[in-house]
């Protein structure tokens, strides 16, 4: 047994079975369709938060021609209409955690079978709760026209703050959905519930299912905020998390913890399985968190603070998709075996979009051993280079958050404000071609050779054929 049959049978014992275990389990399943169903909102911040902070400064730019005048005319109207522009940047990306309460407890409530309208309303009232300090409400009658935020103070007045609704509350969210909802399973379970009469309408009768859940979870949660918040002298729930969680919220934000997961995601792939959506779970509550912090600074002028966030993961890291395999498909367009070269007309067109199923799984590149080594840690060397530069700030970081099938330049650009990003983006690909050449070399040299004894075969069958129809 070769040492090749060794490993694929090591992994076969040890990572498949615990990938199979995170893909069906449901609070993990919930957990990534809820972050994923937020995704649209995260875009539609980014285009706005686009749209209100033009990326550059018309005092910097010396020639006047059409294109720079619309540029400037473009820069002042921004300006003069911030406010208005970035609205649906702050109701969207700045009430994330919100929309992420809501969206995993309808997706773990449908796991289990129980309302899944009910399941989502109780924790978005248990999460507005603990994230808002005690007295925080303004009253109706307080409130006049044009009344701005800091007149509340002078009144004696407090607004509902925004401060744990966007990003820093995304971990809140998680646990607030998830033990609701299982409050809500286990009640349902024991059939504790309000008895209607027969006589009541069922849409009434469902309607008052849902008010011990609420009353318990908004109790339960509600009293450890009000307790924390006289322990500390005033800190909230999501305060507290942020503290516990700001060891992994460094280090997977770290080179180190950047590398580790991608490669992780590479090695899955390289078994066949989705690399991407297993490390979903790990990877999209960090990212999300990391991209809103970024676009709060870009918004308000302030510097950068995080790298790993979509644009980097799906433009830098997964140019072409996992294994970063544009540069391959575009080294299979001129291979010398027929094979590949079908291969890569019918790829080329998918992994610009970011698709690459068709090439992972018709070269094959699962547990191909000649490719194992570039289609691991071609990726890796992407993230370590794309760190860097983003480190020494020869690159912006990603602020806005751009559907994945952009094409890899171009989302990096958008995605990161800064055109350089596009360039570099660009740079990679000939260095992913320069590292995949050599071991895709070897593979089509390879195709080639059983190419030509599956045709001499044919041909010889033929042959054969015609002689025993002769005789």
């Amino acid at each position: 047994m070769s040492i090749m049959d060794k490993f694929n049978q090591l992994a076969e014992k040890s990572l498949l079975p615990i990938a199979n275990k995170l893909a069906a389990q449901r609070h993990l399943t919930a957990l990534r369709n809820g972050m994923v169903s937020s995704i649209p909102l995260s875009i539609l911040g980014g285009m706005s938060l686009i749209i209100a902070t033009p990326p550059f400064n018309p005092e910097q730019m010396t020639q006047k021609n059409i294109f720079t005048g619309f540029l400037s005319a473009w820069y002042d109207w921004a300006q003069a209409n911030a406010s208005a522009l970035k609205l649906p940047f702050m109701m969207s990306m700045g009430l994330m955690g919100l929309f992420i309460a809501f969206s995993i407890a309808h997706n773990l409530a449908e796991e289990y079978g129980i309302p899944a309208l009910d399941a989502s309303i109780v924790s978005t009232v248990t999460f507005l709760l603990v994230t808002s300090p005690a007295f925080s409400g303004v009253p109706l009658d307080k409130l006049t026209e044009n009344m701005a935020a800091e007149d509340f103070g002078q009144l004696g007045l407090l607004s509902l703050p925004m401060q744990y609704l966007d990003a820093k509350g995304i971990f809140t969210a998680i646990i607030v959905s998830i033990v609701c909802v299982e409050i809500m399973r286990i009640l349902n379970e024991k059939n504790i519930r309000f008895k209607l009469p027969d006589g009541v309408p069922p849409a009434i009768a469902a309607s008052f299912d849902a008010i011990l859940p609420l009353f318990l979870c908004t109790g339960l949660f509600y009293g450890i905020s009000l307790t924390i918040q006289n322990v500390t002298g005033g800190d909230l729930i999501p305060a507290l998390i942020m503290k516990l969680l700001a060891p992994a919220m460094t280090g997977l934000d770290s080179l180190a913890g950047i590398c580790l997961i991608t490669f992780l995601a590479q090695l899955f792939w390289f078994f066949g399985l989705h690399g991407a959506s297993i490390t979903q779970f790990v990877r999209l509550p960090f990212m999300s968190a990391y991209i809103i912090a970024n676009a709060t600074a870009f918004s308000n002028g302030e510097p950068l603070q995080h790298y790993f966030t979509q644009p980097f993961w799906s433009y830098i890291i997964a140019i072409g998709g996992g294994g970063s395999t544009l540069a391959l498909a575009i080294l299979m367009l001129r291979a010398r075996s027929a094979q590949m070269r079908q291969l890569g007309k019918l790829s080329i067109v998918p992994s610009l979009f970011n698709i690459n199923e068709p090439l992972i799984f018709g070269t094959p590149l699962v547990l191909n051993p000649i490719m194992m080594l570039p289609f691991i840690f071609v990726p890796v060397i992407n993230a370590i280079a794309g760190y860097t530069f983003m480190y020494f700030g020869w690159i912006g970081k990603g602020v806005v958050e751009t559907p994945w099938t952009t094409p890899a330049p171009i989302g990096a650009a958008l995605g990161t404000m800064d055109f350089r990003a596009g360039i570099f983006v660009l740079g990679l690909i000939v260095l992913n071609l320069a590292i995949y050449y050599p071991f895709f070399r070897v593979l089509d040299q390879q195709t080639v050779k059983a190419e030509k004894q599956e045709q001499e075969q044919e041909q010889a069958e033929a042959i054969a054929f015609v002689q025993e129809q002769q005789a």
